[in-house]
């Protein structure tokens, strides 16, 4: 039976087990070589510093993009807090692209983090269409 590389999702017979430590669970994965151990554990060690950032930035701009919507609804439409609504949760996920665990387990390690960016601007362009929208086509 052959198994796959946690990181970089190549099929491999000897796989390595290695745990890593992310907040204070445990997970173990298998790596196809020392240089995929290398940066998988270098990724959940980023994302655990950093994965309160992410959290706090998508806040920030919720509350934000929220603020600013209902100070600007008569101006247009709410058009700008919509924008800050969506783009700053891309714009936090293209810099901290942290997807679930079952993402890592189901595509590998290194296309979750390429699926969280591309989350991210997906979430962005959506932002822009909707400023568009509300600010050069409604009104």
């Amino acid at each position: 039976m052959t198994h796959k590389c946690s990181w970089c999702y190549r099929e491999c017979l000897d796989c390595k087990k290695v745990k890593l430590q992310f907040r204070d669970q445990f997970q173990e994965v298998e790596v196809c070589s020392s240089e995929c151990e290398k940066t998988f554990s270098d990724f959940v060690s980023y994302a655990d510093k950093n994965f309160r950032k992410l959290v706090l930035l998508i806040l920030i701009s919720l509350v934000l993009g929220l603020i600013v919507t209902f100070w600007r609804i008569k101006i247009d439409y709410g058009a700008l807090g919509v924008l800050i609504i969506f783009m700053g949760p891309g714009l936090a996920l293209i810099k901290y692209p942290f997807v679930t665990p079952q993402t890592v387990e189901r595509y590998g390690g290194k296309k979750a983090v390429f699926f969280g960016r591309v989350l991210g601007l997906v979430n962005m362009l959506i932002g822009v269409v909707f400023w568009f929208v509300l600010a050069k086509v409604v009104p």
